[in-house]
């Protein structure tokens, strides 16, 4: 009972507060965007949905899966968005992990810039070979859009509250069936974060010195994590995606991440 309330403490102070109102904003926010000729997402990727995409750049998990979920894509159309639009929230990395954890700027840069790079490379890498549009559902802003968006985000971050606490239980529960020199090792930090995204990088940042820190969660927060990729697949199942291809590409995701940050604190950490 005390491991999920920790859970959920982490949940409310470090996730809630970014995910909740850039989640609201910004869904709000491009139901009124105008229309765009040009679309970036799909001169890169193949795929129309630059809606989809920058929630899932501004909100983070799972938003962007949440964005793809309620909209008409079919199977396939779906697929290929998810290469790109899967990203933690950079409020979360850089007020949480960057300012609180790593405390280090160059290492918050670091972190942001390979977050970024891992999913334009990772949308490139599994670009689609015929233009799609993923196309939204509404596009018309009514007088229930405030209230359905207000109460379909608060959903969408308690149930990511739920699965936070739930695997940060889980993970603590493992821990006290081990000794304390394994229980505090790097190595456990890291499966830690495979299980859980959050609990993960707090373990990662607290035994790890900073340049370490920094390619471990660079490679954390891209993969998300079991925790993350359930929250993502009760939104993405619904369209028919399938378990392989979501874990096929935020593992290359993962690795592209982890590549860039450990390019970059070589040369500037």
């Amino acid at each position: 009972m005390q491991s999920f309330f920790d859970g959920l403490t982490v949940w409310a102070i470090n996730v809630l507060p970014a995910l909740f109102p850039f989640a609201v904003l910004s869904a709000l926010a491009l139901k009124i965007a105008p229309h765009k000729k040009i679309s970036l997402s799909k001169s890169l990727f193949g795929v129309d949905c630059d809606n989809a995409w920058t929630m899932s750049l501004l909100c983070g998990y799972p938003i962007g899966a949440r964005a793809i979920a309620d909209s008409n894509a079919d199977a396939y159309t779906a697929t290929k968005a998810c290469a790109f639009c899967s990203t933690a929230g950079p409020i979360f990395m850089l007020a949480t992990v960057g300012t609180t954890l790593l405390k280090n700027n160059v290492a918050t840069v670091i972190l942001l810039i390979s977050h970024l790079l891992s999913s334009l490379f990772n949308g490139l890498l599994y670009r689609s070979q015929k233009p799609m549009t993923l196309s939204e559902q509404s596009k018309e802003l009514c007088a229930a859009d405030l209230g359905n968006t207000i109460t379909d985000s608060a959903l969408a971050v308690i149930s990511v509250g739920g699965l936070i606490a739930l695997f940060y239980m889980l993970t603590d529960m493992l821990k006290s069936f081990l000794p304390a020199d394994i229980a505090d090792s790097l190595p456990l930090a890291f499966a830690i974060g495979v299980l859980e995204m959050t609990n993960g990088v707090f373990a990662v940042c607290r035994v790890a010195d900073v340049a370490t820190a920094t390619v471990l969660c660079s490679g954390l927060l891209a993969l998300g994590g079991v925790c993350v990729f359930c929250q993502c697949y009760a939104f993405l199942g619904k369209k028919g995606v399938k378990v392989r291809d979501i874990l096929k590409m935020k593992l290359t995701q993962s690795a592209i991440a982890t590549l860039v940050s450990f390019c970059l604190v070589n040369i500037f950490l």
